[in-house]
């Protein structure tokens, strides 16, 4: 039905908008009945109990009459609805027979060797994708089944690409399953790459935090150890990032050298009397 004629229609129903109860030819009564919509030999009509598809045939000669529905009418509509439907339909197969026209012309036009497709298989993708990364069988099933499709138009055999293609839509949901797992499995290795990166800042901040904490006690170390008579115990502070602390560093003055002793004196040697007694 044309857009205008179904606008005339629908101004006709509005007067009948107003909720009452509808009494149809077999006797059944809407009630609060609403013209909501209407077809080619139709009405929908909204009621206390729900919505009913009314034909115009259930429709009273008054109500026929009210509605654009009348036997002439109906007859009207559904002979133009035939008419326009006869010519998509002529069109369309005029349409097909010029694809095939074409795809024929393409195929006298091809030489003997372009004029047999190169049809491949699953295998034949898989050999090609070793090397390239991750290919299932399924994925190479679907891509070879496309590539096939696209063979099947280039030397003009749309039945065949037909075929292909609709075998290559039975797939869509393997290959959906296939994405997401992959898409899951990426997300899965960027989350784990997110988490190494801040441990790594995290570990590199403690690192630079522990190397300005030696550095601290190294300087107490020289200071101690430039005073010789003093006597210090220096603890390092806790750092819990190590499992074994180092011990605490204690420093001791050196004890004094000992003071020399003098040397005893040598005795003098006793010369012989020249008189004995």
């Amino acid at each position: 039905m044309k857009t205008g004629t179904r606008l005339l229609i629908l101004c006709l129903l509005a007067p009948a908008a107003l909720a009452e109860n509808m009494s149809l030819r077999s006797g059944r009564v809407l009630k609060d009945a609403v013209v909501v919509s209407s077809g080619d030999d139709f009405v929908n009509i909204q009621y206390t109990d729900g919505v009913a598809k009314v034909s115009y045939k259930d429709l009273t000669d008054a109500q026929q009459r009210d509605y654009r529905m009348t036997p002439d009418e109906v007859k009207a509509r559904l002979d133009q609805r035939r008419m326009e439907e006869a010519a998509r339909r002529k069109k369309a197969e005029e349409a097909r027979k010029a694809a095939d026209e074409e795809a024929r012309k393409i195929r006298e036009s091809l030489s003997e060797a372009e004029r047999h497709p190169r049809y491949l298989e699953g295998a034949d993708i898989s050999r090609m994708f070793l090397l390239m990364g991750e290919l299932t069988k399924v994925e190479a099933e679907v891509m070879a089944l496309q590539w096939n499709a696209l063979e099947a138009d280039r030397v003009g055999l749309p039945e065949d690409a037909r075929v292909f293609r609709a075998r290559a839509a039975a797939y869509q949901e393997q290959i959906n399953a296939i994405r997401k797992k992959r898409e899951t499995a990426e997300q899965y290795w960027q989350d784990l790459e997110k988490k190494y990166l801040a441990l790594k800042d995290g570990t590199q901040k403690k690192i630079a935090d522990l190397n300005k904490q030696v550095s601290q006690l190294q300087g107490e170390v020289r200071e101690v150890a430039s005073q010789p008579r003093t006597e210090r115990i220096i603890v390092p502070p806790i750092i819990r990032t190590w499992n074994y602390p180092p011990p605490p560093v204690i420093i001791r003055p050196q004890p004094p050298p000992p003071r020399p002793v003098p040397p005893s004196p040598i005795p003098l040697p006793v010369k012989p009397s020249l008189y004995r007694s």
